[in-house]
């Protein structure tokens, strides 16, 4: 919360030094009979942002910033001449007379963005029913005071690069989609940077099944097809590629991008956010999220048909498996938040995961999504058959001796279920995983043999298909 002073600044005819005096206590905590020293251990003091916004002298003895606050508000008490102060404090009257006017324009300052602050949180809930609607805003309100000065309120068309010097905000409401942004990584980041742990950010976004819904041509038959196609190819690939991507940028300034669910929710928890609520009121996605941890900072994140998985090898190395990409961009950000909404279901993946693309369980389905890894075969970090590759995540969740023979060996691209024509439930798999990683280690030359052309046989002969 911040503090707030006494902000006659904006109503009354005072000086600023009168103001300065009502607010002394305040400043100080004089009340709670604590010393500036430890006041100022305290980030969101109105002393420390003052503070901050006096520049640094270099040379004035051995005054800080701080210090030169505490002579210029000991002065305007008027208990003691400037004069007297100075030669008390060892400083000449010109110094004094600088940190003076130096702390007066300073706290000016603070005082006019403090009043504005306030202004706006009055004014937050006119705000978002106007913007977004009367649903949204009574979802939002349901995770924080609005109108508090700690939540801040970031318009449509608005960045909060705008809102710089905003001081002791808890909460921050975009209220522009995230479909809007042109940097939406980029925004996301500086949002992280204006939060502390705990901390929340509110938001929303369509995804492009939404969109489509909404288009007259998607309801004739014989364009929408056509319509999807083009829709997809122009708003999805182009941003991608680097030769097309100066063009869509140019002509669509980087309004109504097109997402998916995983993509948006991927993109908050890789700038550091976990989400807390999410909800679709009349067809728009809005969520809650705290602050967690620091951005990831993703660079290149991974949009083509191939990619690299980030798996536990052969002595807990992590290697990059390569596979056909079967889910939506940012998925691999949300495995943690599908398991804890949805858990596993029996084939030991997560259930009712929304990150598969249309196509991705198919290509699942005929192990065509892992062809790929046949270069991780050739690079000697995977066998041809073997315990398939994991995740950190799901490797934690598996027993204990199971993991230990896991890591005395190298995975592999045909699991052991397969060649024992096991179910793919959970138990079934662990259970077929280590009956071979035991087998596998009495007789290490035979096994992967032995389990291939069983495998070969119950894929051709007894239509065996991937969990």
């Amino acid at each position: 919360m911040v503090k707030t002073f006494n902000s006659q600044f904006a109503n009354e005819n005072l000086s600023l030094e009168e103001l300065v005096l009502l607010n002394k206590d305040q400043i100080f905590n004089k009340d709670n009979n604590l010393d500036v020293s430890e006041e100022l251990q305290r980030e969101r003091s109105p002393l420390r942002l003052i503070a901050n916004r006096m520049p640094y002298a270099k040379k004035s003895s051995s005054f800080s910033s701080l210090d030169r606050i505490r002579v210029v508000v000991d002065s305007l008490t008027g208990e003691k001449s400037h004069r007297e102060i100075c030669r008390e404090e060892g400083v000449s009257v010109k110094t004094f007379l600088k940190w003076k006017e130096e702390f007066l324009t300073a706290f000016k300052k603070y005082s006019e963005i403090e009043v504005l602050q306030q202004s706006l949180s009055a004014n937050a809930k006119k705000q978002i029913v106007d913007e977004v609607g009367r649903k949204p805003y009574n979802y939002f309100k349901k995770f924080s005071k609005l109108t508090d000065t700690d939540s801040l309120i970031l318009p449509k068309g608005k960045l909060l690069s705008n809102y710089s010097d905003f001081v002791g905000v808890k909460n921050i409401v975009l209220l522009n989609k995230l479909n809007d942004y042109r940097f939406i990584n980029k925004q996301l980041e500086e949002v992280n940077a204006k939060l502390e742990n705990g901390d929340t950010v509110m938001g929303y976004f369509e995804t492009f099944r939404e969109a489509f819904a909404k288009k007259p041509l998607y309801n004739l038959p014989m364009v929408k097809h056509f319509y999807i196609g083009f829709d997809f190819v122009f708003k999805r690939v182009f941003p991608k590629l680097p030769v097309l991507k100066k063009l869509y940028f140019t002509i669509t300034k980087g309004k109504n991008r097109r997402m998916s669910k995983a993509e948006a929710l991927g993109r908050l928890v890789s700038c550091g956010f976990d989400i807390e609520d999410y909800k679709i009121i009349d067809g728009i996605h809005y969520f809650v999220a705290k602050k967690v941890k620091e951005p990831a900072y993703d660079m290149n994140p991974s949009y083509g048909p191939l990619f690299k998985m980030r798996r536990v090898g052969k002595g807990g190395k992590i290697i990059g498996v390569y596979k056909f990409r079967t889910m939506h961009p940012y998925s691999e950000y949300l495995q943690d938040y599908v398991l804890k909404i949805n858990g596993y279901a029996d084939s030991g993946k997560p259930a009712n995961d929304f990150r598969l693309v249309p196509w991705g369980k198919f290509l699942r389905r005929y192990w065509l999504d892992e062809l790929p890894q046949l270069i991780n075969v050739f690079k000697g970090e995977l066998k041809l058959v073997g315990a398939r590759p994991v995740s950190q995540r799901y490797f934690q969740d598996i027993p204990k001796d199971i993991q230990e023979l896991r890591l005395k060996q190298k995975p592999g691209c045909i699991p052991p279920y397969v060649a024992l024509d096991r179910s793919g439930s959970v138990n079934s798999v662990l259970g077929a995983e280590k009956e071979y990683l035991t087998e596998k280690l009495k007789n290490p030359y035979t096994t992967d043999m032995k389990y291939f052309f069983k495998a070969i046989y119950n894929i051709v002969f007894k239509r065996k298909r991937s969990a």
